[in-house]
């Protein structure tokens, strides 16, 4: 079986090339590298050009990751396809690994196991805590996944699909772009029968926001993937009190001055703005 690797990107000058260094020193080469750019306003074009010139650079004029993967995935070759982002170091052996499952088990898709790269700041370690220690789920057993379940669900940092089941199921989504596109692809999967399995062995390590801005655009449009997911997979009203428990427990914390609380707050709201802007958006109730 041979693997294509598909990355999008959107300026991401300053991790881009430790991208690529992970994958060509790695202990399995790719038969290809496909970077889908999305009209970056920095050097990353430039940078990869000059330092990687076997690199396939493809443009995505829409600019959404949605329609980037699905530009990588109408460009590659490979039997299997496998996702990460521009400012993530694979493991040496992530290609070895996701090839000898593919080869060993009867499976259309994998997922794998999201680690923390080194933090820059504070900023970067309270996100990355939240992202891929609280909300989603990274033991240490390999299982089936076979249920909806958002902790189950394959992040498009580290996920590799038979490219045939990526054709069947016609990609990612254009309706949900940067939002949750990831988990809507790994649920149609399993809509469509396909045998998806989670592998701990099969790891990369993610860098994430480092500035207050950063948070808040991300808990944003998590809000949002919240609101597009309820369109598509839920019913027509949701309503999740936890969150306002959560919420008023760390206004009480600032007042305590208990480590990130503020953070928190912040955090909470931008995620409920978030929800609110997106059933406007979409025409749900989401609160």
């Amino acid at each position: 079986m041979t693997i294509s690797v598909v990355i999008p990107v959107f300026n991401e000058e300053k991790r881009i090339l430790d991208t690529l260094r992970a994958i060509y020193s790695g202990s399995l080469l790719p038969l290809e590298i496909i970077v889908v750019d999305g009209s970056s306003s920095d050097h990353t074009v430039s940078i990869i050009k000059k330092a990687y010139p076997d690199v396939i650079l493809l443009s995505n004029p829409d600019r959404t990751a949605a329609v980037g993967r699905n530009v990588g995935i109408k460009k590659a070759k490979g039997d299997i396809v496998a996702f990460t982002d521009g400012d993530c170091i694979v493991d040496g052996n992530w290609l070895k690994n996701i090839k000898q499952h593919f080869e060993e088990q009867d499976i259309d898709g994998l997922g794998g196991k999201v680690m923390n790269a080194p933090s820059e700041n504070h900023y970067e370690e309270y996100w990355g805590n939240l992202a891929w220690n609280l909300i989603m789920n990274f033991p240490d057993e390999a299982y089936m996944v076979k249920e909806k379940k958002l902790n189950d669900a394959f992040v498009t940092a580290n996920c590799a699909y038979k490219r045939k089941l990526l054709y069947k199921i016609k990609g990612f989504s254009k309706f949900f772009a940067n939002n949750a596109e990831d988990v809507d692809l790994c649920w149609r999967a399993i809509d469509s029968g396909a045998k998806l399995v989670y592998m701990p062995d099969v790891i990369i390590y993610a860098h994430n926001v480092t500035t207050l801005k950063g948070i808040a655009k991300k808990s944003f449009r998590n809000g949002v993937s919240s609101s597009k997911l309820q369109k598509v997979y839920g019913g027509k009203v949701n309503c999740d009190p936890g969150i306002y428990k959560m919420l008023l427990k760390n206004i009480v914390g600032i007042v305590k001055r208990e480590n990130d609380s503020g953070l928190n707050c912040i955090e909470l709201l931008c995620h409920l703005l978030g929800k609110y802007y997106g059933s406007i958006k979409v025409g749900v109730i989401n609160i």
